[in-house]
């Protein structure tokens, strides 16, 4: 491996022990001319990467008692945006628990490492990050730039000189051909690497693109038999989840990834999806226990949110009339707890009117008769003067635990509204669309009129594509292409693209001054090609 050089690299310390941090911070010093940025406070980070981009973050994964970890501020930083796939993250950690090593590296950090450790440690996997960062920053930069296309020719000419990354561009080829519905091509890599090492995600891919082919015996075949071999490899057990719904096998996908979560229990997307197949299997006890995880994991996350409380109050809604009273009270209170936050967290009126709603239901499973109907009419009195105010999805969410509280009347009002709201955002949006439609062949026919076909046929084609149910603009389209043809006779494909379209017409229902002018279009092609 080259001697590595880290000269002009930006570096981020991110630790909470000072001495810690210091030690990093002199070790850093001594390879970078860059001034070295450090912090202990982990709610700072985001604002750090976004007023500087970092080559290289040293980042701790404990940073302190209810603040955000590591692994949190990693997905913040990569779903964001506010660092790129060329900056090297080292995830340093003291915990080295399955559930802490399988959570964080599903967001996939460079590397790890785990105290006590020594610089020589640090130094060794920094060197390999920057040789692999350093051989992959072509691909690295086709992917940050969203360019599938680029991104394979990248691939191939890394595999064509021998890169010593040979499974990685492989697996980033494969998945360009996939996103570009390209299956056969992605197909061939993911036969051909199966069977090799550290190719679990060539299985994957084969699973998927019998997922789209509809062979759902075969993906479930695939992925059971990539559990059975790789039982960390914690993807295929989402995938064999989804391949179970896809055959409306509920309790099978609620079952694996049960099991999933059982070694790595810190996958907030994993348990929601799980906490909603407890749900929609009646499993209510578990869905209880699921939203109440992913409640406490996505606190200090990018997930926290005030829907993550909301869900599992009604999840609780459910589960506790089947508790004896003293037990339903205690778990009533926590989730009483859990709304008051909410409530603090979140000032939108449609979530304090909702917290009502859920506390009165939460009272009067414990029959605690005054104090759900002093909730139920605090609800009802912000609903009344917040009611226009609150979008339909949320006013739709209040109806449900309105209809648990046996406010049937309320509830269809709410519904009602809902509809009344829909009714109105879909007359505002044709009104939208026709007016953008009207401006795409407003500019078309100016380009026509000074004879700039080209143009003209570029702007029609891509209004045809954002409106492809607009009549109007095909026909114009129609009538440029043959103007074009008839005036340039080298222009062949513009002729046979007006054919198609005139063929495509025929099937479609048209008002009759439509229809006047696509026979006019009819005839004009007809004495073009002589017919």
């Amino acid at each position: 491996m080259t001697i590595a050089n880290y000269d002009n690299m930006r570096f981020l310390i991110v630790d909470n022990i000072k001495p810690s941090q210091e030690i990093l911070k002199q070790f850093v010093m001594r390879l970078t001319t860059k001034h070295v940025d450090s912090t202990h406070y982990a709610q700072d980070v985001a604002a750090i990467c976004q007023q500087k981009l970092y080559d290289v973050i040293l980042l701790g994964y404990d940073l302190g008692e209810n603040q955000k970890n590591g692994q949190q501020i990693l997905e913040e930083l990569r779903v964001n945006g506010y660092i790129n796939r060329h900056c090297i993250v080292i995830l340093i950690t003291a915990e080295v628990s399955q559930a802490m090593v399988l959570a964080a590296l599903e967001h996939k950090p460079d590397h790890y490492l785990c105290k006590p450790y020594s610089l020589s440690d640090l130094d060794k996997r920094l060197r390999h990050c920057l040789h692999k960062k350093k051989a992959m920053a072509q691909i690295y930069q086709a992917l940050d730039d969203n360019n599938p296309t680029l991104v394979i020719q990248r691939c191939k000419q890394a595999l064509s000189v021998n890169s010593p990354y040979k499974a990685e561009c492989l697996g980033i080829m494969s998945r360009q051909y996939f996103e570009l519905q390209e299956f056969k091509e992605a197909k061939a890599i993911y036969i051909a690497y199966q069977n090799q090492g550290n190719c679990q995600w060539a299985t994957i891919g084969l699973g998927k693109v019998a997922l789209q082919e509809n062979k759902l015996k075969h993906a479930e075949k695939l992925f059971k038999l990539l559990i059975k071999n790789n039982p960390l490899y914690l993807s295929s057990y989402d995938w064999l989840a989804i391949t179970y719904e896809e055959q409306f096998h509920y309790i099978l996908a609620e079952e694996i990834l049960e099991q999933a979560l059982s070694l790595s229990p810190r996958s907030l997307t994993r348990l929601k999806k799980y906490a909603q197949l407890c749900t929609h299997n009646e499993h209510f006890d578990k869905a209880t226990t699921a939203y109440e995880s992913n409640y406490k994991l996505a606190h200090n996350s990018i997930h926290h949110c005030a829907d993550n409380t909301v869900k599992y109050v009604q999840a609780l809604i459910e589960h506790a009339p089947s508790l004896p009273l003293v037990d339903a009270r205690k778990v009533n209170n926590k989730a009483l707890t859990f709304l008051r936050k909410m409530t603090r967290d979140f000032k939108a009126s449609d979530i304090k009117i909702h917290s009502h709603f859920l506390g009165a239901c939460l009272f009067d499973i414990s029959k605690e008769d005054v104090l759900a109907n002093n909730e139920l009419v605090l609800g009802e009195e912000l609903l009344i003067k917040e009611q226009s105010n609150i979008s339909a999805e949320r006013l739709a969410a209040i109806s449900l635990t309105l209809k648990k509280l046996k406010k049937y009347n309320l509830a269809s009002q709410l519904l009602i509204t809902c509809e009344q709201y829909t009714a109105i955002q879909e007359s505002q949006s044709v009104v939208s669309i026709k007016d953008k439609a009207q401006a795409e062949i407003e500019l078309a026919l100016s380009l026509y009129s000074e004879n700039k076909y080209s143009e003209a046929i570029i702007k029609l084609q891509d209004a045809s594509t954002k409106f492809p149910k607009h009549i109007a603009i095909k026909l114009n389209l129609i009538q440029v292409l043959l103007v074009s043809f008839e005036s340039n006779k080298t222009l062949v494909s513009n002729f046979q693209r007006a054919k198609i379209l005139l063929l495509e017409m025929t099937h479609v229902r048209l008002n009759n001054n439509e229809l006047e002018r696509l026979k006019k279009m009819q005839k004009k092609y007809q004495q073009i090609a002589g017919i």
